[in-house]
């Protein structure tokens, strides 16, 4: 079967916010990475990753080669496929990524409180340094 011409749905930046809208719905530790190719390799779908070229790999599993990969093509038309055909999908993954980001400010924001406090409790000067 001829291969069709490369139709491209998205930028670069937007792909990579597709993929942050897919590693919604996973666990922080398993989601998809993108990395550069030193080998040639085949994807899930058939398509030739060539080395160089820029993909993206799930770890399945504790072996190294228990991963799934994905050409940039191949994500770009898994993201396509999901998005544009579940219009409830995004606001959902965009949802559940600002929820993430605000547990991890204000994680931040309590680490970056008690590390003011043992600065002030170990300055004898109470914390203004420069005087």
């Amino acid at each position: 079967m001829p291969k069709q011409p490369v139709e491209h749905f998205y930028s670069e930046k937007e792909l990579h916010e597709m993929v942050d809208r897919i590693n919604a719905f996973s666990i922080d530790y398993s989601s998809w990475k993108i990395t550069q190719a030193r080998k040639e390799h085949q994807d899930l779908f058939g398509e030739v990753i060539k080395p160089g070229d820029n993909y993206f790999k799930y770890q399945r599993g504790p072996g190294f080669d228990d991963v799934i990969k994905l050409s940039a093509l191949s994500m770009e038309r898994l993201c396509f496929a999901l998005f544009e055909s579940t219009v409830s999908l995004k606001p959902i993954a965009d949802q559940i990524l600002e929820q993430r980001q605000k547990r991890m400010f204000k994680a931040m924001s309590k680490l970056s409180i008690l590390g003011n406090r043992k600065d002030e409790k170990g300055d004898p000067s109470g914390g203004n340094r420069n005087r």
